[in-house]
């Protein structure tokens, strides 16, 4: 499935490289995907959080909660990266098809 799921993402990389004429500003895309990554991250962090909270005691919530959430925020940061990485990869491979092709 996550082998897949790279497939499609670099695919879809290819796709905007491609049909953008020009070559792109590969360090605005990386750096708009982890700015949305952080915000992605930080949101299910707090959410993971309150679901913590809201499932167990005070004690509970504030030990469980907040390793859970630095967790899931950490994690989905990281997960953002990488999926922000294969799509410049993807962005990559389509401007040198479209070089090739429009020469």
């Amino acid at each position: 499935m996550a082998f897949s799921l790279t497939i499609i993402i670099i695919l879809i990389g290819i796709f905007y490289g491609f049909s953008r004429q020009g070559k792109e500003d590969y360090i605005h895309i990386l750096l708009k995907g982890l700015k949305i990554g952080l915000v992605i991250g930080l949101i299910l962090g707090l959410v993971s959080f309150f679901i913590g909270g809201l499932s167990g005691g005070i004690e509970a919530a504030i030990s469980g909660g907040l390793i859970v959430g630095l967790f899931g925020s950490i994690t989905s940061i990281v997960i953002m990266a990488i999926v922000t990485v294969e799509f410049i990869i993807g962005v990559l491979i389509g401007d040198i098809i479209e070089k090739v092709l429009r020469k």
